[in-house]
């Protein structure tokens, strides 16, 4: 299946699913190896996905069995620039706990590193979408919209 993403209008548009993973006072953060910013696990969503699918098989794929989704509780619109390009995405953030041991298959990536980062050491942390670290640290019950241009 081919990823939601759409060249429109000098903006590159995304359906995208990212898990906030935790584990006691811990969360799994990610990074590109040639970046010093770090983002939630997740992805795109393939056509004919819905979300919940989606965090299950991005999750699946990136750090293995292991983990509970427990519900959703940020959906995003998300308007930001990156290496030029514009983008307009769309994401449904999903709470996840962690109740497996080492993370499956992360050692052999070469694009992204994973690791787990202490809650007390998350706020010094390059962190994007920059909405999602206070959400992180105090976690509300209710699913939230977020509407975050960066820069504006």
């Amino acid at each position: 299946m081919t990823d939601i993403t759409l060249d429109l209008n000098e903006y590159r548009i995304n359906l995208r699913v990212a898990a906030i993973v935790r584990r006691e006072d811990e969360v799994l953060l990610c990074r590109p190896v040639d970046r010093d910013w770090w983002y939630l696990p997740g992805g795109r969503i393939k056509v004919n996905e819905d979300s919940l699918t989606a965090v299950h098989r991005e999750l699946i794929e990136e750090i293995g069995p292991g983990f509970e989704v427990l519900r959703p509780v940020i959906a995003a619109e998300n308007f930001f620039e990156l290496e030029g390009q514009n983008f307009h995405e769309l994401s449904t953030y999903y709470e996840v706990a962690w109740h497996g041991d080492a993370l499956a298959g992360t050692e052999e990536n070469d694009l992204e590193i994973f690791e787990w980062c202490s809650l007390s050491d998350l706020t010094d942390l390059p962190l994007k979408p920059d909405f999602v670290k206070p959400r992180i640290l105090e976690p509300r019950t209710e699913l939230e919209l977020i509407v975050h241009r960066e820069n504006g």
